[in-house]
């Protein structure tokens, strides 16, 4: 039987404040789910490593125990190596279902990021840092929504699994959004929205559909707007193109200007 995408998820972290800011969202996602995690962080090789060993096992168990006493299963776990080939060894060695990334604020990749995007097997999370303000919706309760941009491509939809699992963690509803930037097309949009929700109706999750016409960026921050919508889920690519790499434009913008926590997925094939 498949593994869940948040099975067994591993999250590098090189000490900085920044990819430290992931965890408060993710946490609540994590124990939801039942996830058992894995906290990683590298240390390059001797003569010189810039971090001693011990400080970053310090950090990392630190983090780790925070996990376990709120009743998760986590490890932490220092390796001396490249970043790029010590993720890739350990997700393979504990066949992790899912890499998570940060990524900064300006939606910009850093070198081992861009490298995983490119060669990694494994799904992969790409989540801009959050505030204090954004995490705390998880935490809460009442009406909770999910949205999933879609552009008719399959690619598009790579992001579904890991929202369906989300939506039942979070006890939430998923939007489906399409936005048409012309108007032909518009009744096969609908048709396929409407067949993919009913599908997914079916199997136990409730699933809404949302057309809009404009600036795909544009109409689906003003969907953000909603307060029900707890966070976004996108593919990496999609009909956008890839003249921003593997990131796609609409996904990169997004990224960036989103009032409400965004997850990017990226799977191979």
């Amino acid at each position: 039987m498949p593994k869940a995408m948040l099975e067994r998820v591993l999250i590098p972290l090189d000490g900085s404040d920044q990819a430290a800011s992931v965890l408060p969202l993710l946490e609540p996602l994590l124990r939801r789910s039942g996830s058992e995690v894995f906290f990683l962080r590298t240390v390059p090789p001797l003569p010189s490593p810039a971090v001693p060993v011990q400080e970053a096992d310090g950090y990392l168990r630190g983090i780790a125990d925070r996990f376990q006493r709120d009743g998760m299963c986590s490890h932490a776990l220092v390796n001396v190596g490249t970043p790029q080939q010590v993720i890739e060894c350990l997700a393979c060695d504990e066949e992790i279902t899912l890499i998570v990334m940060p990524v900064h604020e300006d939606a910009a990749f850093g070198p081992v990021t861009e490298h995983l995007l490119r060669e990694s097997t494994r799904p992969l999370l790409a989540l801009r840092p959050v505030s204090v303000q954004d995490s705390e919706r998880f935490r809460g309760t009442g009406d909770r929504a999910i949205l999933v941009p879609l552009d008719g491509s399959e690619a598009s939809r790579r992001s579904l699994p890991l929202a369906l699992e989300l939506a039942a963690s979070l006890e939430a509803r998923l939007i489906l959004m399409r936005v048409m930037e012309g108007g032909s097309g518009r009744s096969d949009a609908i048709k396929e929205l409407r067949d993919l929700a009913e599908r997914l109706n079916g199997q136990g999750t409730t699933a809404e559909i949302l057309l809009e016409n404009g600036d795909p960026v544009e109409r689906i921050l003003h969907a953000c707007q909603d307060p029900a919508i707890q966070l976004v889920a996108m593919a990496t690519q999609g009909r956008s193109g890839t003249s921003e790499g593997l990131l796609g434009d609409v996904t990169r913008k997004i990224l960036s200007r989103s009032p409400v926590p965004v997850l990017a997925v990226h799977v191979r094939g």
